[in-house]
């Protein structure tokens, strides 16, 4: 599966490629502020990607601003609790900075606030486990993704990539049904900041409808106050309405949206942020 590369600049993280076109700042350490915009630039310098976007502490906003950069969301607290991440963004290209749709992703923005719509839910099987992952249920959890996602901006149906990211800390979590697997989802630590990203949330479509996403996000987020990580957020597709009402049923709350940021599901698709204090 074609994917972006990663790239590590001092103690600060870039992806970059075609398949997102784009470059995607993961995270910037504050040493590392000329380096990394040096890098940005050399890069699109280039590539000519079609966006950058910049995840950023608020206080070094001056430090990456430029007259085509605009605000696209933000993360309140996201720093250790205390500081707000800015996501920055540039385009370089007029089609990629349009979303025909969104008319329709705010009326969906609204609809989750007023939390009004009621939640169908059918009776969930007897016997379900929610569990941490182990590198055993890899090549399961991967097969789960082929079913779901067509696309996606990293390689999670590839084995080799999700063994090495869970030895780099990411935790994948399960919930499984008679030894099967039937649904799944990620935290991805950042532990400079103490916030996490929920992320890789997928279910059998076989057994939708029980409220296993619900159940694994609960899960998910105590172990991440288990073990002290004060915010956390994700960055979910946003046209489909029933994974924001999932996140804004948890009280997390919108950040904004990143227009047309990510190769998922076959095209590319804008993204919502939502996000919550954990302490």
């Amino acid at each position: 599966m074609e994917s972006d590369f990663l790239v590590t600049v001092g103690k600060s993280l870039i992806q970059h490629g075609y398949y997102n076109n784009r470059i995607y700042l993961i995270s910037l350490h504050p040493e590392d502020t000329d380096r990394v915009n040096e890098r940005i630039h050399f890069l699109q310098h280039i590539y000519s990607y079609q966006k950058i976007i910049l995840k950023i502490p608020r206080s070094l906003r001056r430090d990456f601003d430029t007259p085509d950069t605009r605000i696209e969301a933000e993360i309140l607290g996201y720093y250790q609790g205390v500081e707000d991440a800015l996501f920055l963004a540039r385009f370089y290209d007029a089609k990629r900075e349009e979303e025909d749709a969104y008319d329709k992703l705010m009326r969906n923005i609204q609809t989750c606030k007023e939390k009004n719509l009621p939640s169908v839910q059918k009776k969930e099987p007897k016997d379900i486990i929610i569990k941490m992952a182990d590198s055993s249920e890899i090549p399961a959890i991967c097969n789960l993704y082929q079913q779901v996602f067509e696309t996606y901006p990293f390689p999670i149906h590839d084995p080799v990539y999700l063994k090495k990211v869970m030895n780099c800390g990411i935790t994948f979590f399960v919930a499984k049904l008679s030894g099967n697997i039937i649904a799944t989802g990620s935290c991805e630590i950042d532990i400079h900041a103490s916030s996490v990203e929920m992320s890789d949330l997928a279910v059998d479509p076989r057994y939708r409808g029980y409220g296993l996403s619900k159940k694994i996000l609960s899960f998910m987020e105590k172990e991440m106050r288990d073990r002290g990580v004060k915010t956390a957020f994700t960055i979910c597709r946003a046209e489909p309405l029933q994974i924001n009402r999932l996140f804004s049923g948890f009280d997390y709350q919108y950040g904004g949206t990143l227009i047309k940021n990510t190769n998922i599901c076959g095209k590319f698709e804008s993204m919502n942020i939502w996000y919550k204090a954990l302490s």
